[in-house]
């Protein structure tokens, strides 16, 4: 699903989402994690696993998960 209209505050420290974007809609919630990939020149935010997240510790929130 794509989505127009919505502001985006890149930074490099983080993105900020427009507060019109419902995340529960897309099942995220707060202490998901996501990983930057590159694939076929292609960069995308892939959703970490909670399994990924645990094997590899992760940081979540502060503390590890």
């Amino acid at each position: 699903m794509k989505h127009y209209d919505y502001e985006w505050d890149l930074r490099n420290d983080c993105i900020i989402f427009d507060r019109e974007l419902d995340i529960d809609a897309l099942g995220w919630k707060g202490g998901d994690c996501f990983k930057i990939v590159n694939r076929n020149g292609q960069a995308m935010l892939l959703k970490l696993e909670a399994v990924e997240q645990f094997t590899k510790g992760h940081v979540v929130n502060g503390q590890p998960s």
